[in-house]
């Protein structure tokens, strides 16, 4: 497995103790069931703990929510899991009409095809993100979003810019979403992810994180969240850890060292 391969580990175990240690917060069952996988797989990936942890169970919560939001919009649309690695999107999204669509590399899905039963309205895509052939093959009749949660960090910022302004015009009227930091803040997350067993070169580093509505007149508008407390209703704000988050989230917030980015295609 290589070294790409192997980070698909690190928001899987990430996901699982946030789970553990706030499970009102981030409930996620199939992530700690997906520890089992980690170790019989022989990966040198490990858990990051504190602030990573919750990052982890974070990302995977804004990815669910951001598909409802435009599921709620566009009942039976496409939903892509750009870079899937092993996550099982088929049981967030069990309560609504949709196909979606795991991308990923040839061997990791094999890897899933030997651990994770396929749901009747999932379809594999062994590809590379950056192979644009896999857009051939999603029905985006009924609408498309996309999420790269964790993924285009590992991507040249070309090779973004290629993505996106294919899906823009590929796609009229679907939406893409993607979590990103800044230069800064993506050289420490390497130095993290290098200290934790498997050291992967971060490429992507914008300066401007709204960069991206230049790359297509196909693109209709673009959203960055730089707070991820609105994430959360207010109900549970208050059982996140107040030093190791929400202090932390304001300082992000304020640095604008990490966001998420949803993009708009024109329709």
């Amino acid at each position: 497995m290589d070294n790409v391969s192997q980070t698909l580990f690190y928001p899987l175990l990430g996901r699982a103790l946030a789970s553990r240690q706030w499970p009102d917060l981030f409930p996620d069952p199939w992530a700690r069931q997906a520890e089992e996988i980690a170790r019989k797989e022989g990966t040198t990936a490990k858990a990051m703990e504190g602030f990573p942890t919750i990052i982890y169970g974070l990302r995977h919560r804004i990815s669910v929510l951001e598909i409802t939001r435009y599921l709620d919009e566009h009942p039976g649309a496409a939903v892509v899991n750009i870079g899937c690695g092993l996550d099982s999107l088929a049981q967030d999204l069990g309560g609504y009409d949709c196909t979606i669509y795991n991308l990923d590399f040839p061997d990791v899905i094999d890897m899933r095809a030997r651990w994770i039963p396929r749901a009747e309205n999932e379809k594999d895509l062994p590809y590379s993100a950056t192979d644009l052939e896999w857009l051939d093959h999603v029905d985006a009749s009924r609408g498309v979003i996309a999420v790269a949660a964790g993924v285009f960090f590992y991507l040249e910022i070309d090779d973004v810019r290629t993505l996106v302004t294919a899906m823009a015009e590929r796609f009229p009227g679907g939406r893409l979403t993607y979590d990103a930091e800044s230069p800064s803040m993506t050289e420490r997350s390497e130095r993290m992810v290098a200290q934790n067993g498997t050291p992967t070169p971060m490429p992507f580093k914008l300066k401007d994180p709204y960069t991206p509505r230049t790359w297509s007149d196909n693109i209709s508008d673009i959203h960055v969240t730089f707070n991820f407390l609105d994430y959360f209703p207010r109900s549970l704000r208050r059982q996140l850890p107040l030093f190791t988050f929400r202090f932390g989230m304001f300082m992000i917030k304020i640095m604008r060292g990490m966001y998420q980015v949803t993009i708009d295609f024109k329709g």
